[in-house]
Protein backbone atom coordinates (compact mmCIF):
# COMPACT_ATOMS: atom_id res chain seq x y z
CA UNK A 1 0.00 0.00 0.00
CA UNK A 2 1.29 3.21 -0.69
CA UNK A 3 1.61 6.30 1.35
CA UNK A 4 -1.03 8.13 -0.60
CA UNK A 5 -3.48 5.12 -0.46
CA UNK A 6 -2.50 5.07 3.55
CA UNK A 7 -3.78 8.67 3.99
CA UNK A 8 -6.75 8.22 1.94
CA UNK A 9 -8.22 5.41 4.13
CA UNK A 10 -6.98 6.87 7.10
CA UNK A 11 -9.43 9.61 6.10
CA UNK A 12 -12.20 7.69 4.88
CA UNK A 13 -12.58 5.93 8.48
CA UNK A 14 -12.13 8.85 10.06
CA UNK A 15 -15.21 10.47 8.23
CA UNK A 16 -16.88 7.00 8.95
CA UNK A 17 -16.37 7.01 12.60
CA UNK A 18 -17.14 10.71 12.80
CA UNK A 19 -20.39 9.72 11.40
CA UNK A 20 -21.62 6.68 13.77
CA UNK A 21 -20.17 8.94 16.68
CA UNK A 22 -23.07 11.56 15.78
CA UNK A 23 -25.77 8.99 14.56
CA UNK A 24 -24.72 7.85 17.88
CA UNK A 25 -25.39 11.17 19.85
CA UNK A 26 -28.57 11.48 18.07
CA UNK A 27 -30.08 8.22 19.33
CA UNK A 28 -28.43 8.53 22.94
CA UNK A 29 -30.05 11.88 23.53
CA UNK A 30 -33.45 10.70 22.84
CA UNK A 31 -33.46 10.13 18.85
CA UNK A 32 -36.87 12.33 18.31
CA UNK A 33 -37.46 15.66 17.60
CA UNK A 34 -39.47 18.00 19.73
CA UNK A 35 -42.15 20.49 18.62
CA UNK A 36 -40.52 23.95 18.01
CA UNK A 37 -41.57 26.23 21.35
CA UNK A 38 -44.60 28.28 19.52
CA UNK A 39 -45.79 31.60 22.24
CA UNK A 40 -48.91 32.18 20.00
CA UNK A 41 -50.38 28.31 19.55
CA UNK A 42 -52.10 28.66 22.96
CA UNK A 43 -51.44 24.81 23.64
CA UNK A 44 -48.70 22.93 25.41
CA UNK A 45 -48.68 19.36 23.96
CA UNK A 46 -47.28 15.83 25.27
CA UNK A 47 -44.17 16.75 27.53
CA UNK A 48 -43.75 20.10 26.26
CA UNK A 49 -42.21 22.20 28.87
CA UNK A 50 -42.83 26.12 29.84
CA UNK A 51 -39.59 27.56 31.44
CA UNK A 52 -39.47 30.93 33.13
CA UNK A 53 -40.26 33.71 30.82
CA UNK A 54 -42.58 31.09 28.38
CA UNK A 55 -46.10 31.67 27.69
CA UNK A 56 -48.61 30.33 25.44
CA UNK A 57 -51.13 32.56 24.30
CA UNK A 58 -54.73 32.44 22.90
CA UNK A 59 -55.99 35.42 21.46
CA UNK A 60 -59.99 36.13 20.74
CA UNK A 61 -62.05 38.64 19.52
CA UNK A 62 -62.72 40.59 23.40
CA UNK A 63 -59.90 39.83 25.05
CA UNK A 64 -56.78 37.67 25.11
CA UNK A 65 -55.35 34.59 27.74
CA UNK A 66 -51.96 33.76 28.62
CA UNK A 67 -50.57 31.02 30.65
CA UNK A 68 -47.14 32.02 31.47
CA UNK A 69 -44.21 30.37 33.89
CA UNK A 70 -42.99 33.02 35.63
CA UNK A 71 -39.12 33.71 37.17
CA UNK A 72 -40.58 33.66 40.57
CA UNK A 73 -41.52 29.89 40.25
CA UNK A 74 -44.97 30.52 39.84
CA UNK A 75 -47.12 29.34 36.69
CA UNK A 76 -50.61 32.04 36.18
CA UNK A 77 -53.06 31.98 33.93
CA UNK A 78 -53.57 35.46 32.98
CA UNK A 79 -56.34 37.70 30.44
CA UNK A 80 -56.62 41.45 29.01
CA UNK A 81 -59.37 42.73 27.37
CA UNK A 82 -57.38 44.84 25.29
CA UNK A 83 -55.04 41.97 23.12
CA UNK A 84 -52.32 44.17 23.88
CA UNK A 85 -51.07 43.10 27.83
CA UNK A 86 -51.82 46.51 28.70
CA UNK A 87 -54.59 46.00 31.51
CA UNK A 88 -54.20 41.78 32.60
CA UNK A 89 -55.98 40.58 35.36
CA UNK A 90 -54.77 37.08 37.05
CA UNK A 91 -57.49 34.02 36.38
CA UNK A 92 -55.68 30.95 37.95
CA UNK A 93 -52.11 30.14 39.81
CA UNK A 94 -50.53 26.97 40.74
CA UNK A 95 -48.91 28.89 43.93
CA UNK A 96 -45.21 27.66 43.70
CA UNK A 97 -43.61 30.62 44.33
CA UNK A 98 -39.64 29.92 45.10
CA UNK A 99 -40.28 26.50 43.89
CA UNK A 100 -40.62 25.92 40.44
CA UNK A 101 -38.20 25.91 37.45
CA UNK A 102 -40.56 24.80 34.74
CA UNK A 103 -44.24 23.38 33.98
CA UNK A 104 -44.61 20.05 31.76
CA UNK A 105 -47.86 18.67 29.69
CA UNK A 106 -47.11 15.11 30.60
CA UNK A 107 -47.77 12.67 28.14
CA UNK A 108 -49.89 10.43 30.63
CA UNK A 109 -52.04 14.13 30.89
CA UNK A 110 -50.84 15.48 34.40
CA UNK A 111 -50.04 19.30 34.16
CA UNK A 112 -46.60 19.63 36.74
CA UNK A 113 -44.90 22.36 38.17
CA UNK A 114 -41.35 21.00 38.70
CA UNK A 115 -38.58 22.74 40.85
CA UNK A 116 -34.54 22.70 39.62
CA UNK A 117 -34.14 19.11 41.40
CA UNK A 118 -36.50 17.66 39.76
CA UNK A 119 -38.87 17.21 42.73
CA UNK A 120 -42.86 18.44 42.01
CA UNK A 121 -44.09 21.51 43.37
CA UNK A 122 -47.79 21.00 42.31
CA UNK A 123 -49.99 19.02 40.15
CA UNK A 124 -52.94 18.99 38.24
CA UNK A 125 -53.60 14.65 39.08
CA UNK A 126 -55.26 14.63 35.27
CA UNK A 127 -54.07 11.41 34.01
CA UNK A 128 -55.56 9.89 31.64
CA UNK A 129 -56.65 6.31 31.33
CA UNK A 130 -53.78 5.20 29.09
CA UNK A 131 -55.58 4.64 26.15
CA UNK A 132 -55.29 8.65 24.79
CA UNK A 133 -51.52 9.21 23.49
CA UNK A 134 -51.83 12.74 23.14
CA UNK A 135 -52.80 14.97 25.76
CA UNK A 136 -52.44 18.73 25.97
CA UNK A 137 -53.33 22.10 27.69
CA UNK A 138 -54.96 24.79 26.02
CA UNK A 139 -55.32 28.38 27.63
CA UNK A 140 -58.49 30.41 26.21
CA UNK A 141 -59.02 34.05 25.67
CA UNK A 142 -60.58 34.48 28.59
CA UNK A 143 -57.63 33.22 30.77
CA UNK A 144 -58.64 29.26 31.87
CA UNK A 145 -57.02 26.47 30.81
CA UNK A 146 -58.12 23.22 29.57
CA UNK A 147 -56.63 19.63 29.95
CA UNK A 148 -58.01 17.43 26.79
CA UNK A 149 -57.10 13.91 25.68
CA UNK A 150 -57.54 11.98 22.76
CA UNK A 151 -55.59 9.63 20.11
CA UNK A 152 -53.58 11.39 18.05
CA UNK A 153 -52.21 14.91 17.15
CA UNK A 154 -53.20 16.12 13.76
CA UNK A 155 -51.19 19.13 13.21
CA UNK A 156 -53.13 20.66 10.82
CA UNK A 157 -56.44 20.60 12.48
CA UNK A 158 -55.37 20.17 16.20
CA UNK A 159 -56.83 17.40 18.18
CA UNK A 160 -58.80 14.51 16.49
CA UNK A 161 -61.81 13.74 18.85
CA UNK A 162 -62.23 10.48 21.04
CA UNK A 163 -65.81 10.04 21.42
CA UNK A 164 -65.83 7.92 24.82
CA UNK A 165 -63.34 9.75 26.97
CA UNK A 166 -65.49 12.11 29.03
CA UNK A 167 -69.22 12.61 27.82
CA UNK A 168 -69.51 13.43 24.82
CA UNK A 169 -65.87 14.02 23.90
CA UNK A 170 -66.05 17.21 23.50
CA UNK A 171 -65.63 17.72 27.23
CA UNK A 172 -62.04 18.93 28.57
CA UNK A 173 -60.59 16.11 31.21
CA UNK A 174 -60.27 19.15 33.59
CA UNK A 175 -60.70 22.89 33.61
CA UNK A 176 -58.30 24.98 35.78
Amino acid sequence: MTQRTGRAVRRILGLASAGIIAATGVLATGGTAQAAYDPGSGTIWNDEPLYPGWHVDRYGPTGAGRLIMQSDGNLVSYTTSDNNWNDVRPVWASNTVGCGAKAVMQSDGNLVVYAADGHACWASYTFTDGIHPTNYLTVEPDGHLDIWAGPVRNGTNGMVPYGGLIGDGGTPVKTL
